[in-house]
């Protein structure tokens, strides 16, 4: 068994009927945890440029275990 980590953003904007999310995997915690803050700063930074204020932005790191199978 390996461990992952899935970072999962989501962002709405007001005015905006949906609500944006993207998911990206990692091996490794530390990783994760660096990315996370990065696409939240970029995330909210780009909201600004954009003149968008306020945006709600939610990212985690969650845990999973998964199962490794030899020759498949």
């Amino acid at each position: 068994m390996i461990k992952i980590w899935l970072l999962l953003s989501i962002v709405s904007f007001p005015g905006m009927p949906t609500v944006k999310h993207a998911a990206e995997l990692y091996f490794e915690e530390p990783r994760c945890e660096e990315r996370r803050i990065f696409v939240e700063n970029k995330l909210h930074n780009l909201a600004l440029e954009q003149g968008i204020n306020p945006v709600f932005i939610q990212t985690w790191c969650l845990e999973s275990s998964m199962f490794f199978m030899k020759n498949s």
